[in-house]
């Protein structure tokens, strides 16, 4: 079994949504996936929280926020995300990242294609709230070697 760990980076921690309201990722963890099994074939699932606060001082009530997330380092797409192997032999697991829990759209950077919006309804001179859930999946029966795998995907949240 290998354990694997997938980090978020953070590309931007804080927008402007209008002159008077600020957000800005609360919390920023990463995607712990545990150990992978190479023969088992059942994908091994797991998810991360992204918390947002928005403060609203004038401006309008409603702010749409968009959140998109990069390929990552090691991949080509964000159809094509893969962990790196840390330290020894040069070896890759690959991965996905969804944007709903059936894991089966992909969630990436093109806007009101692959992104993931809220509104938020912020009352006036007060702070309102909202968690981006992240799902990840690693396909099953991947033929790679023992060890640590880690990748970090850009995180960009834009009004």
């Amino acid at each position: 079994m290998n354990k694997v760990l997938l980090g978020l980076a953070i590309a931007t921690a804080a927008c402007t949504a209008g002159a008077e309201t600020t957000c800005r990722m609360i919390s920023t963890p990463g995607i712990d996936f545990g150990s992978y099994d190479t023969l088992s074939a059942v994908p091994t699932d797991s998810l991360t929280a992204i918390r947002v606060t928005c403060e609203r001082d004038g401006g309008p009530q409603n702010v749409a926020l968009t959140m998109a997330l990069g390929p990552g380092v090691n991949g080509t797409s964000v159809q094509s995300r893969r962990m790196r192997q840390l330290g020894g032999r040069l070896d890759f697991l690959d991965y996905g990242l969804y944007r709903e829990v059936t894991r089966s759209s992909a969630w990436g950077q093109t806007n009101s294609v692959d992104t993931v919006t809220q509104t938020l309804s912020i009352p006036n001179r007060a702070t309102q709230s909202t968690i981006f859930t992240i799902y990840g999946r690693i396909r099953p029966l991947q033929d790679v070697s023992a060890g640590t795998y880690g990748d970090s995907v850009s995180i960009t949240l834009t009004p």
